[in-house]
């Protein structure tokens, strides 16, 4: 077979894995296997997204063998890569490169031919081929251009990713999800590419459905609605929620807008929200995700221990995470005290309401004005009420060790589903909310 006919059957090859609709992982192998040569995409924060033929032999102790080694199980080019990539002007080069780049890397140890994948004018990912296999022939360059167009095409059809920097910015909040191991720098290149500076204080907030799975009409409903809140923010599809990573100027907890404007969205809606606590390092994105969906998950289970907004802080619920993580180990009714089982056994005997009495008083600060107000009682009531508890406790209330034993008490009775109360104590945020 000459030459033109081979070219013509790689051509025709790569165009044909483009139409197959199998994916870029597809695409970039057929394109490796035409050119005969290692071939890899990476994204414009160096992180590899497609990648065929570059793994080395076993025995293999090249330089070549070593790096692609390393950048394999880290998924992005490295240090020394990023310093030849400066150090030579690559960027520079390739912007004013009407075709493939071709030069020597001296940290592989090879030759490479490079060139930018451009979608209306914006640079989404670049393509690399490594003569590793065999050195560079006639023809490679019209071949490489044309798998830049068919992965430019297989990018935006698969939605890898989209022109444009709310979809670059969603990009790379998934990915930053989904690397469990995330670097600092690699972390703070992305940020630099995509030209974003996040404020001290970041929470992650997770919005889930309340039934039925978003549809696209739905998380763009909901993306549109959360505008207001959503500047110096970043929000991505993710697990079955939208997910946004807020920055604000300062903690602990986000502000009065935020929290009056996730709470309107979410009864709106019917959709169920969790709030990280706040965090300053964006590699912790991950873990803070983890918190926002259990402050979900717990928040829907035991809204008996909070008013149920369909918001969910997790500061609010982490005691119930505590009580999931103990029970797998111990007997969570180990940690009631005494004092509360005396309470019990006198309420059920009586008829009476003592424990729901002090867990009300506690929660409003040991402040009998909040206390009566919430339990709808007189005054003199109430203080008759924790005349018993002292009674019967022989506790008078006053140590603060105490009362959080007793409210630790409380909430473990709650977490078994041992005690229901009549009434469900509010936080002070959601005082503020309701004054508000």
């Amino acid at each position: 077979m000459g030459q033109d006919a081979a070219h013509k059957d790689a051509e025709r090859a790569v165009i044909e894995a483009l139409l197959s609709d199998h994916g870029l992982q597809h695409l970039v192998e057929v394109a490796a296997d035409a050119l005969g040569n290692p071939l890899v995409v990476v994204d414009p924060s160096y992180h590899y997204i497609a990648s065929s033929g570059v793994t080395p032999g076993v025995n293999e102790s090249s330089a070549y063998a070593r790096v692609m080694r390393e950048e394999m199980s880290f998924g992005d080019i490295l240090e020394d890569g990023l310093a030849h990539i400066e150090s030579e002007k690559i960027d520079e080069r390739l912007a004013r490169s009407r075709g493939p780049l071709v030069c020597h890397n001296s940290v592989l140890g090879l030759n490479t031919m490079t060139q930018n994948v451009i979608v209306h004018g914006i640079c989404i990912a670049r393509v690399m081929l490594m003569a590793h296999e065999r050195p560079f022939a006639e023809g490679d360059k019209g071949l490489l251009s044309l798998c830049c167009r068919a992965v430019g095409q297989e990018l935006q059809k698969g939605e890898v990713f989209t022109v444009g920097s709310a979809q670059m910015e969603a990009y790379f909040l998934r990915r930053l999800l989904e690397d469990e191991q995330p670097t600092p720098e690699a972390t703070a290149r992305r940020l630099a590419l995509l030209g974003l500076t996040p404020l001290p204080a970041l929470f992650v907030i997770a919005v889930k459905p309340n039934g039925r799975p978003f549809s696209t009409r739905d998380e763009e409903s909901l993306r549109a609605q959360l505008s207001p809140i959503l500047t110096k923010s970043l929000t991505t599809s993710y697990e079955g929620s939208l997910v946004i990573l807020a920055s604000r100027a300062e903690g602990p907890t986000l502000t009065a807008y935020d929290r009056r404007t996730l709470r309107r969205v979410a009864k709106d809606n019917d959709v169920l929200v969790g709030v990280s606590n706040a965090f300053e390092d964006t590699c912790e994105v991950r873990r803070h995700l983890a918190q926002a969906q259990a402050a979900i998950r717990l928040g829907s289970m035991y809204t008996k221990v909070l008013d149920d907004s369909h918001v969910y802080a997790y500061c609010d619920y982490a005691p119930m995470e505590l009580f999931d993580i103990a029970n797998d180990r111990v007997n969570v009714l180990n940690y009631v005290h005494p004092a509360i089982w005396e309470l019990l056994d006198h309420d059920r005997r009586h008829g009476s309401e003592l424990v729901e009495t002090l867990y009300a008083y506690m929660q409003n600060g040991c402040s009998t004005a909040r206390t009566a107000l919430l339990l709808c009682l007189h005054k003199n009531t109430l203080l008759y009420r924790l005349g018993r508890i002292r009674e019967i406790t022989g506790n008078d209330l006053s140590s603060g060790e105490d009362l959080f034993l007793f409210h630790l008490s409380i909430r473990a009775l709650l977490y078994l589903g041992l005690l229901e109360t009549r009434t469900k104590p509010r936080t002070s945020d959601d005082l503020r909310a309701t004054r508000a």
